[in-house]
């Protein structure tokens, strides 16, 4: 894929800088259809769907 070729803004007409502006948005629209679709991963970490893992960063002080 080639990076767009962005000109002046100044040396361009309105008309000019819309066209451009939906060219660009064209190309990240097309791009964001042909990406191919996520997939899950096969490594799982033994963990269940909905199940969360906390951790403790310091263990727990004893009180005496």
């Amino acid at each position: 894929m080639n990076p767009p070729q962005l000109s002046s803004p100044e040396a361009m007409t309105p008309a000019e800088r819309a066209a451009e502006i939906a060219a660009i948005l064209t190309r990240a629209v097309e791009r964001h259809l042909l990406a191919p679709a996520p997939h899950e991963s096969a490594v799982r970490l033994g963990f269940l769907p909905g199940q969360r893992v906390h951790t403790s960063p310091y263990p727990k002080e004893q009180t005496r």
